[in-house]
């Protein structure tokens, strides 16, 4: 059985979809000092692993499944910066993929007026 705090953790997320569904503004509200840089970092990797075990055991398709990463990886980045992604060329391709992310995720809040929420 979920525990009563993951329960009420997933009605806020459940609440902040219909307000950027609805193009909603939240409420602001001052930082609660709770959540650390090294929590994020960790809850972002428990994420990437549970989508990876879904993805693995068929659950999730490898497209949704490398998506929703991706997205992680935007996360990731903003909380601290991801390790150097070189290609075998040598090239660092990580920061372009990033940017393409990024500029995805721009065009979907602008587009989210007119009925698009993204991928």
């Amino acid at each position: 059985m979920t525990a009563p705090l993951e329960m009420r953790l997933y009605g806020m997320m459940q609440r902040l979809l219909v307000a950027v569904a609805h193009a909603e503004d939240l409420e602001q509200v001052s930082p609660r000092g709770v959540v650390g840089t090294q929590d994020a970092l960790d809850a972002v990797i428990q994420i990437a692993a549970a989508i990876d075990e879904l993805a693995q055991g068929g659950q999730m398709s490898a497209e949704r499944a490398a998506w929703v990463v991706a997205l992680l990886m935007v996360i990731r980045d903003y909380i601290e910066p991801l390790p150097q992604g070189l290609g075998l060329d040598g090239e660092d391709h990580l920061t372009p993929d990033l940017d393409q992310m990024v500029q995805s995720l721009r065009t979907a809040r602008r587009n989210a007026g007119n009925g698009s929420a993204g991928h």
